[in-house]
């Protein structure tokens, strides 16, 4: 049972931090695209940039789930 409740903490905040980082990668995105751009290979590159910076976010979503399951556990008395 303590599996799968540290795997739904894992997935619940890398689900969540993945997801406020993508409501703010597609602004600065779009703000970058009309703003700065020349041509298709500084959008290439921005959209390398901001799958980076997804990736990096699910893994610290994840990071954070399992830290965040250990201090529940740590809060939880010991059952027989």
């Amino acid at each position: 049972m303590r599996f799968i409740a540290r795997l739904f903490f894992i997935v619940v905040g890398a689900t969540a931090l993945g997801f406020i980082f993508y409501k703010l990668i597609g602004p600065v995105g779009h703000w970058y695209e009309l703003n700065f751009a020349r041509n298709d290979d500084d959008l290439g590159q921005a959209y390398m940039v901001a799958l980076a910076v997804q990736f990096l976010a699910l893994i610290a979503g994840g990071w954070l789930g399992d830290w965040a399951f250990r201090k529940w556990r740590q809060r939880q008395p010991d059952r027989p």
